[in-house]
């Protein structure tokens, strides 16, 4: 079955895919040790996947840490989350089941490092309804629109923003090269904004230049629909230092089917912390379906006809799991701008 959701629709239209809310946690900026980068070797006789009896012991008065000895690195365990850490409430290097003893540990991923605690933003967050916050638990996915009467963008901020990355395009800063991932696979040119103070960095051989002001504006608006949902679903989000512009620049572009976090499936490692992933359009507001280029959900996974399109209407925002929803870029045959960021 197949939706498609234009600016005109309401958001709480959305309908539920039936599979179970991931409640992993975020991953982090911590790098994770030399020696955890590999699963040690272990004596099984038996050939039992489960492989390693683990001892839980209380780390906190109120029962809310436990600790553990793993190859001689004592870690501390988050129950209700499953997290791991190397200190109570420090950033998570992996997660634990805790019914199959298993332990997950997250691949290196330097792109969070400097990560920092959501700010809340009462604007934002006023917007994020009840029902809105159902659609998420029920789905990983809400979307929002930010130029309605009554809407959570202010007047001429979208433009503004357009015309910021539209001068990034046109002195050549969005180009393939910066994702670094085939024809076959994309089409689209990126750059990548950063968010704190400094001019730009480099980060895995990806320059970063600094976010323009009306970007940020529309950035800090979003962390706080991050806030709200981290609020409520306890998914223990923080900030990244950058997040990303990308041009689908007409002529077919596309971006084939993915999840922006999954695992290895030679390591069994999260391929990256991303958690939380919010994309918000700056085209035109009455974006036709002709053009192509909707955001196509699958919300039932790859081998379910259950898809949500969303056209890319500017003022549209869409913030989904980043482990949980496959989703694609239809090709498009105009010029499509978004944002996007990933809370880690």
């Amino acid at each position: 079955m197949k939706r498609t959701l234009s600016d005109a629709d309401d958001a709480t239209e959305i309908e539920q895919a039936t599979a179970k809310r991931s409640c992993c946690p975020s991953a982090s900026s911590t790098a994770i040790p030399e020696e955890f980068q590999e699963k040690p070797e272990v004596d099984d006789e038996n050939d039992d996947e489960t492989q390693r009896e683990l001892h839980l012991l209380p780390a906190s008065e109120d029962g809310s840490w436990l600790t553990m000895d793993y190859d001689g690195h004592q870690l501390f365990v988050h129950p209700e989350t499953k997290r791991v850490c190397m200190e109570i409430d420090g950033d998570p290097i992996g997660e634990l089941d805790l019914e199959d003893g298993q332990l997950v540990l997250y691949g290196e991923d330097n792109e969070a490092n400097g990560a920092t605690a959501l700010t809340p933003n009462p604007t934002a967050e006023a917007h994020l309804t009840p029902s809105l916050l159902a659609d998420y638990g029920k789905t990983g996915l809400v979307c929002l629109k930010g130029t309605a009467a009554g809407g959570w963008l202010r007047d001429g901020l979208l433009e503004e923003a357009r015309r910021e990355v539209e001068v990034l395009l046109a002195a050549g800063f969005l180009t393939s090269e910066r994702h670094q991932q085939p024809t076959n696979v994309r089409t689209d040119k990126v750059v990548y904004l950063q968010l704190s103070s400094d001019d730009s960095q480099t980060q895995n051989g990806m320059s970063s230049v600094s976010c323009p002001p009306a970007c940020q504006e529309v950035l800090g608006l979003i962390e706080g629909f991050a806030s709200a949902l981290d609020r409520q679903f306890s998914m223990r989000l923080r900030r990244p230092q950058r997040c990303m512009a990308a041009c689908y620049d007409g002529g077919g572009a596309f971006y084939k089917a993915h999840r922006d976090n999954d695992r290895d499936s030679s390591t069994g490692l999260w391929k990256n912390s991303r958690s939380l992933t919010a994309v918000f359009y700056i085209n035109d507001v009455n974006w036709p379906a002709s053009e192509g280029g909707a955001l196509r959900c699958h919300l039932g996974g790859a081998s379910s006809n259950d898809v949500l399109d969303v056209l890319p209407a500017g003022g549209q925002l869409v913030i989904f799991d980043s482990r949980r929803l496959l989703h694609e870029v239809l090709p498009t045959s105009e010029r499509r701008l978004a944002l996007t960021i990933w809370f880690v």
